[in-house]
């Protein structure tokens, strides 16, 4: 054994050589690029292998008790179903999911993990020209990537993956609620989660959101049989569901905590250490988490700390105070505004307080004879942990539409904190079975109208131009084209289509009207924002939109998403090339003033004057 922990100390300073100091940042990112993929594999296998061997006898009573205990499996199924019902499958969040779309793209037909930014049709073939790495973790995106080698490509292979992952993520909090309070709180732990619409939302959507949850949930269920029944292969299954885990969401390599002071904790009681091959493997299988960390440091634009006003640093105390209030506001929202449940909120913090207190004074008995419940101490200070850096997050803001999703993994916090001190604190025979009957009112009452008026969803109006854009693709463009959007790029490359910005067309105007002259397309589309002008309401084109007079455009679909916000989507039926290089031109020198003047874009959107939208609604007949 001391060789053994030996090995472990020189692998472990091999993969902190190897992820810190042997590569440059630009070396590291091309290890990622074309290591990415087959690590993902290894490490995808190797937890298959685990959960099969480790699940051996535990599948056959399982299928046992569902022949007698039918309800269980029905009661899962139609949780699972309930988070489809009232959401729409689409895209939500577009700046992460088209690009994990992309990047799962890449990896089903080059095996490698980057990005497409430029393609055409070529011979017949679609062809990509220039890659990038991506700063986004690799887990979800393989995944996805598999279902498209097992299915062949589509771009809706990812709903079906989130809709499987939704059942397993009932299924796994189920256990896990079974594990802490019996059938009864793996139920009423289900009923909970399934009222709060921000899991249908993510659910229905293309995001690693709900796969990061579910997997939060598997490695603390999979922490809990290892610790109550040791073996190589249920540890095996622990420790590379946290390696997997830590590559699912940037933020959740801090889960390596809570997993390997587990793995300690089990260690010390038993008096017998188990450094078995996959253990002894597993600085390795994280190599990409810090080789793909350089992407920040290459790319400090990858932080986006542009986009919130006064930011200045990703993390820092300053914006803790200013976070929790927006996480309150998100929290208790009574009218449908933010989806989420006041019913968890409530019963999940005072659970935490609660957990606690019990915790203090059971302490020594919950370690000595109560193994699933240390576990489960062990995670949720590793789930406070995580809820305390995401609200010194820059961007922690929870009641924003594009930053929610970030307090799914507190969401899971609140579930397990209420698991924890139910029973305890509510000492009735029937405990169990009224907050099941609570959840089930909340879900009537509140989520259901809540999810159905879909006001969280249809204020994303970035969301709604891509999925608006993505249906015409499917319905409009059989052929090849050539698109040029600034608004939804990335979604002409998961239908496999080409597409340019119009900061490029106007580098490369020449080799654009050569190839419209020689239909080397098949289409030639033109996607564009619309602007009202807010003295005359007359409609005029944005000025990142503009593409001048130099193409001749035939109006093809036009749609109005709010009073003041219109995308058009039209055709290039002919190019004038003198035309064009002026507008090329006069582009440039925009871009160039704009750069001189220290922004950092050329182009600031009008804001929108309320009384406009007073004016709107008092004109309705």
């Amino acid at each position: 054994m001391i060789k053994r922990v030996l090995l472990f100390i020189l692998i472990a300073l091999l993969a902190l050589q190897l992820g810190f100091l042997t590569f440059t940042p630009a070396e590291a990112i091309g290890l990622v690029k074309v290591g990415g993929y087959p690590m993902m594999l290894v490490t995808h296998v190797l937890l298959a292998l685990c959960l099969v061997k480790s699940l051996r006898g535990a599948v056959g009573s399982a299928w046992a008790e569902a022949k007698t205990r039918w309800m269980i499996p029905l009661f899962l199924v139609g949780a699972a179903a309930f988070l489809h019902v009232h959401e729409r499958h689409e895209f939500k969040i577009v700046a992460d999911e088209l690009v994990i779309g992309n990047a799962a793209m890449q990896m089903h037909f080059s095996r490698e993990a980057s990005l497409a930014v430029r393609a055409y049709d070529y011979a017949g073939n679609y062809t990509v020209f220039n890659t990038v790495v991506d700063k986004r973790p690799l887990a979800f995106p393989f995944l996805l990537a598999t279902l498209h080698d097992l299915v062949g490509y589509r771009v809706d292979n990812v709903f079906w993956l989130n809709a499987a992952i939704s059942l397993g993520l009932v299924t796994v909090l189920w256990l896990v609620g079974r594990r802490l309070g019996g059938t009864k709180a793996g139920v009423a732990a289900v009923v909970l989660i399934c009222g709060v619409p921000l899991i249908a939302q993510n659910a229905t959507a293309a995001g690693f959101e709900l796969y990061n949850l579910f997997m939060l949930l598997l490695t603390l269920w999979l922490g809990m049989r290892y610790a109550e029944r040791p073996d190589t292969w249920r540890l095996g299954a622990f420790v590379l569901a946290g390696v997997v885990l830590c590559q699912v969401r940037y933020e959740s390599a801090l889960f390596v905590l809570p997993v390997g002071a587990t793995v300690l904790w089990v260690w010390w009681r038993d008096r017998r250490m188990d450094l078995n091959p996959i253990v002894l493997a597993t600085p390795l299988l994280m190599l990409a988490v810090p080789l793909q960390n350089n992407v920040f440091r290459v790319y400090e634009s990858t932080w986006q700390l542009g986009d919130v006003q006064g930011a200045t640093s990703p993390f820092g105390l300053r914006y803790f105070y200013d976070n929790v209030g927006h996480a309150l506001r998100f929290f208790f929202s009574f009218n449908g505004e933010q989806p989420s449940s006041w019913l968890l909120a409530v019963l999940g913090i005072m659970g935490v307080g609660f957990s606690v207190l019990l915790v203090y004074k059971d302490h020594r008995k919950i370690a000595e004879t109560e193994p699933a419940r240390f576990v489960a101490v062990v995670f949720m200070v590793g789930l406070l942990l995580h809820t305390a850096l995401m609200l010194c997050y820059f961007w922690g803001k929870w009641d924003d539409p594009i930053i929610r999703r970030l307090s799914l993994p507190a969401h899971g916090l609140l579930v397990v904190a209420v698991l924890f001190v139910w029973d305890r604190l509510v000492r009735h025979p029937k405990a169990w079975e009224g907050l099941v009957v609570a959840g089930g009112i909340y879900i009537a009452t509140f989520t259901v109208p809540a999810s159905a008026k879909h006001m969280f969803t249809q204020e994303n109006f970035a969301a709604a131009t891509c999925n608006w854009v993505s249906d015409y693709i499917k319905r409009e463009v059989p052929g090849t084209a050539l698109a040029i959007d600034d608004n939804a790029g990335h979604v002409w490359f998961l239908h496999r289509k080409s597409c340019i910005n119009p900061d490029r067309l106007s580098v490369a105007w020449e080799g654009y009207a050569t190839h419209f002259e020689r239909r080397s397309f098949s289409d030639y589309i033109v996607v564009q924002r619309i602007r009202v002008d807010q003295a005359t309401d007359q409609k005029y084109v944005s000025g990142q939109d503009d593409v001048g007079e130099g193409l001749e455009l035939e109006l093809v679909a036009e749609r109005a998403f709010a009073p003041f916000y219109v995308i058009r989507i039209s055709r290039v039926t002919g190019v004038d090339r003198e035309k064009l290089r002026a507008w090329a031109e006069n582009r440039a020198q925009i871009r160039q003033d704009a750069l001189n003047a220290g922004s950092k874009t050329a182009w600031v959107p009008e804001p929108i004057d309320p009384d406009l939208l007073a004016r709107w609604f008092k004109a309705l007949p």
